[in-house]
């Protein structure tokens, strides 16, 4: 019997992830927006890497769409120029290894989650 491959419940926190993250939903109504439905399987992963690690943000918070177009929120924090690009609110280009020599653009970028609360929290 084959046991299948898991990723998603795997993958490690970023450092300041949990911590700022739950700073942030004492003043701002935090949404977990995730692509998922591009990798249908990882729709469950997902939901159990968030529900371990950030118990604090319901079900009710966490968005697994196709696109992120969709989201009409203040402000998105994401890796991804495809997502950042057609959002309307203020835009924050998190720094990965796939974009880390690409500008920003007319994204702001950050470099990790104290550099977040930095900017939304001062």
């Amino acid at each position: 019997m084959c046991t299948p491959k898991v990723f998603f419940e795997t993958v490690p926190l970023i450092p300041g992830g949990q911590e700022v993250v739950a700073e942030l939903s004492k003043q701002y109504k935090i949404f977990i927006v995730s692509a998922a439905t591009e990798f249908p399987l990882s729709l469950t992963e997902k939901h159990n890497w968030l529900n371990k690690h950030f118990p604090f943000i319901s079900w009710q918070q966490m968005v697994f769409c196709g696109s992120k177009e969709i989201i009409k929120t203040d402000i998105m924090i994401d890796d991804h120029f495809k997502n950042l690009d057609v959002f309307d609110g203020k835009t924050f280009l998190f720094t990965q290894p796939h974009n880390e020599k690409s500008s920003p653009g007319k994204h702001e970028r950050v470099n990790n989650w104290n550099e977040i609360k930095k900017i939304l929290l001062g």
